[in-house]
C-alpha cells in the first residue's frame, strides 16, 4: 500500500493523478497547507521539510514530485506512464519534468505568492511578464502536439496541474492568450475523471462557489 500526502491543487495533484493512472494500491491523505497542517508534528515526522508531496512506500518515504512520479511509473511498467528507464526517451521525459517543475512552476510563485518586499507594483508587473514569457514558450513547444512527449506520459499530468493554476485570482486579466495550452488542457480534462478530481480539490480550497484566494499549493515552501 502506497500513501500519498497531498495538499489540494498543489503540484502533488500530479502524483495523485499518476497513482490513479497506475492502478497501484494506494490511499490519499490530505495535508492542507493553508491550515498549517504541513507544520504539524504528525506531518513533520513524515517530511521534516513540511512540504508536499510525500509518498510513503514499503521501503521508505519519498519526497519531491519528480522523484515520486518516476517511482510510480517504475512500479507500474505495464502502464507505460514514462518511457523505459535507461533510454534516451526516459532522459527526455526527465528533462521535460524538470523544466515544468523548476521553470514553469517557479514562474508562478512571485505572482501568486510574492515574498515580502517583492509585492510592489513594479515587481508584480515584472513577475507577470516573466510568467507570460514562460507560458508563451511552453505554448509554442506544444504547438501541434497532443502530448508533451510522443505519447501520453506523466509529463502531461504535471503540465495539466500547472495550467490549472492560471485560475488564481492574482492572474485574472493578466495572462495572454495561449491557444495551444488551452487545447491541451481541454482535451486532458475530457478524459477519465480528471475534471471531477480537480473540481473536488477546487471546492476543498474555495468552497462550493470555487471563489476565494490563490491556490495554497503554490505557496513558497509549501510544496516541492
Amino acid at each position: 500500500m502506497l500513501r500519498l500526502y497531498h495538499s489540494p491543487m498543489a503540484c502533488s495533484l500530479a502524483a495523485r493523478l499518476a497513482l490513479a493512472a497506475s492502478e497501484l494500491d494506494h490511499e490519499i491523505r490530505f495535508v492542507r497547507i493553508a491550515a498549517g497542517e504541513n507544520r504539524s508534528d504528525e506531518y513533520l515526522a513524515i517530511n521534516p521539510m513540511g512540504q508536499v508531496p510525500a509518498l510513503v512506500t514499503p521501503d521508505g518515504t519519498l519526497t519531491e514530485v519528480i522523484a515520486i512520479l518516476g517511482y510510480i511509473a517504475d512500479m507500474a511498467p505495464e502502464k507505460r506512464l514514462l518511457p523505459e528507464a535507461g533510454t534516451y526517451e526516459r532522459a527526455l521525459a526527465c528533462s521535460r519534468l524538470s523544466y515544468l517543475s523548476a521553470t514553469v512552476h517557479a514562474a508562478y510563485r512571485p505572482v501568486v505568492r510574492p515574498r515580502p518586499g517583492c509585492d510592489n507594483d513594479a515587481a508584480l508587473e515584472a513577475a507577470r511578464d516573466h510568467l507570460n514569457a514562460t507560458l508563451t514558450h511552453l505554448d509554442r513547444m506544444m504547438a501541434g502536439r497532443p502530448f508533451v512527449l510522443d505519447d501520453f506520459s506523466l509529463c502531461d499530468l504535471l503540465l495539466l496541474v500547472l495550467l490549472g493554476w492560471r485560475r488564481a485570482p492574482a492572474l485574472h486579466g493578466h495572462l495572454i492568450e495561449l491557444p495551444e495550452l488551452d487545447r491541451f488542457q481541454s482535451r486532458m480534462l475530457a478524459e477519465g475523471n480528471r475534471a471531477e478530481v480537480i473540481s473536488e480539490e477546487m471546492a476543498m480550497l474555495f468552497g462550493a462557489s470555487g471563489a476565494g484566494t490563490e491556490p495554497e499549493g503554490i505557496s513558497p515552501g509549501g510544496e516541492k
